[in-house]
């Protein structure tokens, strides 16, 4: 039985089990893709069924291929990790930020993560949001402390691309940088009507159980499926997931170097962190670093809130992507995914 075929067994068995209502697994191995498997439903309703081009929000796995686009600006020329970001983004040089540099943002290192006070309308315009974290003022100094940024990333990661390169359109601009020479067709980080047609939507776990409320009806409101937050509002298909860590792993869209330096933690020392089971907030340059103890830096990529994945093991060249619909635990088709290609994502000892 091919690799394929064990997969797909194995998504349909949990589909069959209802675990997951829908779900997408994609794994490129050395560049090669191995595995497109799909089930399921787009809802509970069960009135279209999951094929391989539906999309699926993705939340902050939306994060990494957003960095990959600032990394593609570094590798022109156009900006270097050092840059201060007031030498491209005036406004940004006000409450604080003054010597902020390139890397404390990509690091997770700047301080911003708090939302801005704002209504949804705002929130789902990405102008509107950048410019109010051009004014916004630091929770912590600046570098020494790597927190996460859940939604705010997507406009400061954006926002400096966009006035590197005096344009406002994001999704446009990473449609050139990294989706069309990545062939990633069903990504995006603004989903139309004609992109919605086909689409899938959050759902609880059959026993009514989510992961949060809110977080299951923010991504199945059609305000935030149409707007721009590369943070947090992305959608796409596992296909085109996998596509982004394949062209990564292959050199198409960034220098082996320049991944190697990306995927370097970039913690303060005296910012500590335990690699133990329920930690993860571990960041280099905009990647998740996810691997092995002894070699943290092998594994690299984002996760999402709803259980979706977008990894890249650099040592066994498997690219792999991953969504799902049902926003609650156990996440058993990543599972049954994982334990079928035989990959470890973050394999650390548990909490003493």
């Amino acid at each position: 039985m091919s690799l394929q075929e064990k997969v797909q067994n194995a998504l349909d068995a949990i589909v069959e089990q209802e675990l997951e209502c829908g779900c997408q697994a994609a794994l490129f191995i050395d560049g090669k893709l191995e595995v497109s498997a799909f089930s399921g439903w787009t809802d509970w309703s069960r009135t279209k069924k999951v094929d391989e081009n539906t999309i699926f929000p993705i939340y902050s796995a939306g994060k990494a291929p957003c960095s990959t686009a600032f990394h593609r600006l570094v590798e022109r020329g156009i900006v270097n990790y050092d840059t201060y970001v007031r030498d491209f983004w005036p406004e940004f040089a006000c409450n604080g930020k003054e010597d902020m540099q390139v890397w404390h943002i990509l690091s997770y290192r700047c301080g911003l993560y708090i939302v801005p006070p704002s209504t949804e309308a705002e929130q789902a315009d990405f102008w509107t949001m950048t410019e109010k974290m051009a004014a916004a003022r630091p929770a912590c100094a600046i570098g020494t402390k790597q927190q996460y940024h859940p939604v705010t990333y997507g406009w400061l990661v954006g926002g400096m691309i966009c006035h590197l390169l005096g344009r406002k359109n994001f999704p446009q601009i990473f449609h050139e940088l990294v989706a069309s020479p990545a062939n990633m067709d069903r990504y995006y980080y603004s989903a139309g009507d004609e992109e919605a047609t086909n689409a899938a939507y959050l759902v609880t776990a059959k026993d009514g159980s989510n992961y949060d409320k809110m977080g299951l009806e923010w991504m199945n409101k059609p305000l935030f499926r149409r707007c721009c937050n590369p943070a947090s509002c992305a959608m796409s298909n596992a296909l085109s997931i996998a596509r982004h860590y394949a062209a990564l792993d292959t050199g198409l869209l960034l220098h082996h170097d320049t991944i190697a330096n990306a995927a370097k933690p970039l913690r303060s020392p005296d910012d500590p962190f335990e690699m133990v089971q329920g930690n993860w907030a571990l960041f280099g340059l905009g990647y998740m670093l996810s691997g092995p103890v002894d070699d943290v830096s092998r594994i690299i990529g984002h996760s999402g809130w709803s259980g979706s994945q977008g990894l890249l093991d650099r040592k066994r060249h498997y690219a792999i992507g991953f969504t799902r619909n049902v926003f609650a635990n156990p996440n058993a088709s990543l599972d049954a995914f994982y334990k079928t290609i035989g990959f470890v994502d973050r394999d650390w000892p548990k909490k003493a």
